[in-house]
């Protein structure tokens, strides 16, 4: 199925066409495997991003309209001393989009966490076991920063938030 990357629409998928992220990836580099992915593929792992990068950070601002199908767009977002438009997607945000679909591409994002059992280390009450995180790529981090609760410095994700 297509995407559907209508700012503020009620079934939109992706906040970046393939096209936005062929662009993003053509002055990147080190990229052979998004060069060589098909459309197809491509489309599913924006949405993939999309999906993932709503649900993961508390952004600036509200919702622009309670119907819209993702978070952004959004109001009340103040970007680099300019207010961002209500009804659009800021650049960051795409490319954030663009360059998470890369990552989830080039590595098995699948399994989120790793196995949990009762291995692992324990100190005093403390026990760790050897579940593996996947955190959120430094690149994608650095795009989203200005635009999440917490800052460049600190951004705040909705697991750190509510979990």
């Amino acid at each position: 199925m297509a995407l559907d990357t209508t700012a503020g629409g009620p079934s939109a998928d992706s906040y970046c066409t393939v096209e936005e992220a062929d662009a993003y990836h053509a002055v990147r580099g080190h990229n052979a495997t998004w060069d060589t992915t098909d459309v197809a593929q491509k489309e599913r792992h924006l949405k993939w991003a999309t999906s993932l990068l709503d649900t993961r950070f508390e952004y600036l601002g509200s919702r622009a309209d309670a119907e819209q199908a993702l978070v952004w767009p959004r109001r009340g977002v103040v970007l680099d001393g300019c207010p961002v438009g209500e009804g659009s997607v800021p650049r960051r945000v795409k490319s954030a989009v663009a360059e998470f679909a890369f990552r989830l591409l080039a590595e098995d994002w699948t399994a989120g966490l790793g196995p949990v059992t009762d291995e692992g280390v324990q100190v005093g009450p403390l026990k760790t076991s050897p579940e593996t995180h996947r955190p959120i790529p430094s690149q994608v981090l650095a795009l989203l920063g200005p635009l999440v609760l917490g800052g460049n410095g600190g951004i705040r994700s909705l697991t750190t938030v509510r979990g």
